[in-house]
């Protein structure tokens, strides 16, 4: 426990903060009060968390302040051949890193990330991969983390 609050890791019993938390941040990373077809986007995240969550396909740690989530975190760890600059076959990506804006600047993200980054060492990834957001960048560099120029993406729809 921190300065009133603390961090444990997500249980299924959690799904509907991981949801709620999710979306405050894909709605602040895209300057939204509503995000486009929302009620799908939240069955397909509850059944994504409901499934991935038990079964450790997915990882997540929350932070608790007077008795509520009030922050997230998580891990999704994938395979993949060895690379020259890692030999380790499991790489993971960090996503769902967000706080609360009144919570924010107490240390909830850096435990939240320290707790990540230690179960990442555990597990044996090699590599953590993360999308930072402006306000994110700065903890992420001082956890010792680069940019990677050479990511880009694709998606079927075009979009």
């Amino acid at each position: 426990m921190h300065a009133g609050w603390s961090i444990r890791k997500a249980s299924v019993e959690d799904v509907d903060e991981l949801i709620r938390l999710r979306l405050a941040l894909l709605r602040s990373t895209r300057g939204v009060e509503k995000l486009k077809d929302e009620e799908s986007l939240v069955e397909a995240t509850r059944r994504y968390f409901a499934r991935s969550v038990p079964e450790g396909s997915f990882h997540a740690w929350v932070g608790v302040a007077e008795g509520r989530v009030v922050a997230c975190s998580g891990l999704l760890p994938f395979g993949r051949p060895p690379m020259p600059d890692t030999l380790a076959s499991l790489e993971a990506y960090i996503l769902n890193m967000y706080t609360e804006p009144e919570w924010r600047g107490r240390g909830i993200a850096r435990a939240l990330f320290a707790e990540l980054t230690r179960f990442a060492r555990e597990l044996g990834v090699g590599r953590l991969l993360l999308h930072a957001t402006a306000d994110g960048r700065p903890l992420y560099e001082q956890m010792g983390f680069k940019p990677n120029p050479t990511s880009m993406e694709w998606t079927p729809s075009g979009e």
